[in-house]
């Protein structure tokens, strides 16, 4: 085959591809981006084994974009926020101006909860469990994350997410997610980490 006809085919199968690419994009839209504002969130946070509610434990809100070029789609940070957990282990966070204001293909939102000893939602909590899209909507639900039981247990969760995934500036944007890493961080015996 010459490359001329090469180039024909190829170039026929993208203009043929594309209506198809966005059709299966706008079919899986309903439970990926946001289609209306869906706050507030909330949710109580409980020790596993006491049931006992969990003080102080930092609630991050991550609201990702997809932006789509030519040949390829990019996640990107859209926005970030962060609730801390009340004397009953409940939090509360209200997004609505966000969400309005949220440019096309933004992504409903994911949610990292921690607690230094604890294991954190989504990695290491015990329920809920099974599907948990719109879990913190509406009424929310409650969350029991794990003591977690010896230092390397402490040392290998932390390895499991990283701050800078949250956010660029994450001193800036989540200061109460960083005071509480550089809590657990200094705790197991690991430098903590500094402002850039």
């Amino acid at each position: 085959m010459s490359v001329w006809l090469r180039v024909v085919v190829l170039c026929c199968a993208l203009v043929m591809g594309g209506p198809l690419a966005a059709w299966s994009q706008e079919a899986e839209r309903w439970d990926r981006y946001l289609d209306r504002p869906r706050g507030p969130y909330r949710g109580q946070v409980i020790d596993a084994e006491t049931k006992a509610p969990l003080v102080g434990a930092v609630v991050v809100v991550r609201w990702l974009r997809d932006r789509t070029y030519p040949v390829h789609m990019v996640a990107e940070n859209y926005a970030v926020r962060e609730a801390i957990t009340d004397e009953e282990g409940r939090f509360f966070l209200d997004a609505k101006d966000l969400e309005e204001g949220a440019p096309r293909r933004t992504r409903r939102p994911g949610f990292l909860i921690f607690l230094p000893g604890y294991g954190s939602y989504p990695k290491q909590h015990v329920s809920p469990t099974g599907f948990t899209g719109g879990l913190f909507e509406r009424l929310g639900t409650v969350v029991e994350l794990p003591r977690l039981v010896d230092q390397e247990e402490r040392r290998k969760h932390l390895g499991t997410f990283g701050p800078h995934s949250y956010s660029d500036k994450p001193f800036r944007d989540l200061p109460e997610l960083m005071r509480r890493i550089n809590e657990e961080r200094i705790a197991i015996g690991l430098e903590p980490y500094f402002p850039e």
